[in-house]
């Protein structure tokens, strides 16, 4: 018995020592005394690279990996006046990755903020991304103090930051121009089943052995796209899906025609869901086969 406590503690300790006792190239991005008029650091910085990230996360971890995690550093601040906000620096494998990471942790709702980065602020929760970086920064109450505190840091991590505002090629196959545009906000990458699934649950299983994917929200309709290596690995899921759909009680009225096939899914929703070449498209609303025709077309000029 003494010798497991032994084997507990000491492992309590080397766990610790590595995530939070561990220097990281990271900190030189923290804001530094000085940098933040009127706040200073609440405590020593933690950091995690890795699989470190599901200890130092109380779940999410694996949509972070997914997207392709390198390591991360937080540190909270604090004013005089008792007001507070964590600074989350996240940096991931390329920017794709960070630019993918950021589509998935911000909402419809999130306003543009003046910081050196592409950045959303939601209530007291702000999000930005510049290069290999996603930058967190959560308050904790919406006071003007608070968000001013919030803005500040982020506009001084920003800075030291160098900038890369590129996206994914295939986000410039979303439609965004006359009579399809995109809703502010209105695009996620992924880079796997995971992401998917956090934003529509087609299957419990990774039908589609989704790699990479977009998906652009039009209001009236949801595009989404998938990309394969070539024209029969695209082909090859395309059937698997197709065939594991039809037999998914989660939908109804299966049918197929004009090369791809259409159903509804338990809230009413249309889908058609089409392949071509590399790609499998897929429209989510109303006249989804007419507008996946539109689209197909726009593409096969």
């Amino acid at each position: 018995m003494k010798s497991l406590i032994s084997f507990i503690v000491i492992m309590v300790v080397i766990i610790s020592t590595h995530i939070y006792g561990k220097e990281s190239a990271l900190e030189v991005y923290l804001p530094r005394a000085g940098e933040l008029p009127g706040w200073e650091a609440a405590a020593e910085p933690d950091y995690a690279e890795g699989d470190d990230l599901y200890l130092l996360i109380n779940g999410g971890a694996e949509v972070y990996h997914e997207y392709g995690f390198k390591q991360t550093i937080t540190q909270g601040f604090k004013s005089k006046n008792g007001k507070s906000f964590n600074l989350e620096i996240y940096e991931m494998r390329d920017p794709a990755a960070a630019y993918g990471i950021y589509t998935f942790k911000t909402g419809d709702s999130g306003k543009p903020v003046p910081v050196d980065g592409e950045g959303l602020l939601e209530d007291y929760y702000l999000n930005f991304r510049k290069g290999n970086f996603l930058v967190t920064v959560i308050g904790f109450d919406s006071e003007a103090e608070t968000i001013k505190g919030i803005l500040a840091a982020a506009r001084v991590v920003a800075a030291k930051m160098k900038t890369d505002r590129s996206k994914p090629e295939l986000v410039r196959m979303l439609p965004d121009k006359g009579d399809t545009p995109l809703n502010p906000n209105g695009i996620k990458y992924l880079k796997g089943n995971l992401g998917l699934f956090n934003n529509y649950e087609f299957d419990s299983k990774n039908i589609f052995n989704l790699e990479e994917g977009v998906i652009g929200d039009y209001g009236d309709f949801k595009l989404y796209i998938f990309k394969y290596g070539d024209a029969a690995e695209c082909g090859k899921w395309y059937r698997f899906a197709a065939k594991n759909l039809e037999t998914n009680i989660r939908f109804k009225d299966f049918k197929k025609g004009d090369g791809g096939f259409s159903m509804i899914d338990g809230k009413g929703t249309p889908l058609y869901i089409k392949n071509h070449d590399r790609y499998i498209f897929i429209v989510q609303g109303k006249k989804a086969e007419e507008t996946m025709k539109k689209i197909i077309d726009s593409h096969t000029r």
